[in-house]
């Protein structure tokens, strides 16, 4: 086994944030609370990955529930 696999520690960087987009992403959530990622992101004309990074990152997305089949009594 190689020595490298034993000392190796990765390290993550804090992820970057423009705080001018967040700013504006907040204020189009205090405006309307019921928009999602996409939404925002069309809205303002951005990349939703970006957005959804965003809101991930601040707490703000809401996992919805699964759809699916439920089990029958």
């Amino acid at each position: 086994m190689p020595r490298r696999t034993l000392y190796y520690r990765p390290q993550k960087t804090a992820p970057k944030m423009q705080h001018q987009l967040v700013e504006l992403i907040k204020e189009m959530i205090e405006e309307n609370s019921s928009f999602g990622y996409c939404t925002v992101s069309g809205l303002l004309g951005m990349n939703k990955n970006t957005v959804q990074s965003i809101f991930q990152l601040k707490g703000w997305q809401v996992k919805k529930r699964p759809v699916g089949f439920r089990p029958s009594v």
